[in-house]
């Protein structure tokens, strides 16, 4: 192989490297200055576009989430290097063509075959961890659903109650008892916890009972007695407290709230 050819193999690598936005920035401005007097290497990068956008099509359920394209970005701009890479390239219409299949060497082949596997195996993880996050939230609602269907008696009332993140909780109200049923809230530690608190129509707030989360899932806190005595409770929220009592007046935003009917 003549010294020539051997460079011309390196930058049909270097295509693939570029189709990925994968290259250092020493290689990219090189493949760059190479590419617009080459018709071989843009006909080749045109085909790594073709099939990286066919398989960013090809996988199915669910895209890769958000917060794996931010650790990606932020990865980049911790670097330094972000503004060392050079906008993406816009090839001529007339010089869009497809290669043979004898021009395409064996080494290019394999190169992108290799970035293929990887990128189709990465978005296949990410698929199946949202698949068994989705699992575990459902059923984590058949479990508090169940067991707010055994609290619920002859004249109790259920009080959802929502917040973000996907936590949620019920409050099975009978009498002045309450039994709370929560899903969804982080454990807390040694320095915090959790209040339930109710608010009366009249508009006074007080604490019911400071609880503990201390591991994922369903945790049911009984026997909890209301406070207020202006009347009938209009609203429970949940709040999570520096410390471990429960403070005379919450600073904190609620995690958890709902009105009663």
């Amino acid at each position: 192989m003549t010294a020539r050819n051997a460079q011309h193999v390196r930058f049909e690598e270097l295509a693939v490297g570029h189709a990925l936005s994968a290259l250092e920035p020493e290689d990219e401005q090189a493949f760059l200055a190479h590419l617009p007097e080459c018709g071989v290497c843009e006909s080749a990068l045109s085909e790594h576009l073709d099939t990286l956008g066919s398989l960013a099509f090809s996988t199915e359920r669910s895209a890769p989430p958000a917060s794996l394209l931010d650790g990606i970005r932020a990865g980049i701009e911790a670097s330094g290097r972000s503004a060392s890479y050079a906008a993406p390239i816009q090839l001529a219409s007339h010089r869009r063509r497809r290669l043979s299949a004898g021009v395409v060497r064996w080494g290019t082949a394999a190169v992108a075959a290799a970035a293929a596997l990887v990128l189709v195996g990465s978005l296949v993880v990410s698929n199946q961890n949202l698949e068994r996050n989705g699992d575990r939230i459902r059923g984590e609602n058949v479990a508090l659903t169940k067991t707010v269907d055994g609290l619920l008696t002859a004249g109790s009332q259920s009080v959802p109650l929502v917040g973000a993140g996907g936590a949620k909780a019920v409050a099975v109200v009978t009498g002045k008892t309450v039994s709370l049923v929560v899903s969804g809230l982080a454990a807390n530690g040694s320095d915090s916890i959790y209040v339930l608190w109710e608010r009366s129509r009249t508009g006074d707030v007080s604490a019911v009972k400071a609880f503990d989360v201390r591991a994922a899932g369903v945790t049911v806190i009984n026997g909890l007695q209301l406070r207020s005595g202006t009347g009938p409770v209009a609203k429970f929220a949940v709040t999570r407290e520096f410390g471990r009592t429960a403070p005379f007046k919450s600073t904190q935003q609620a995690i958890l709230a709902g009105d009663t009917a």
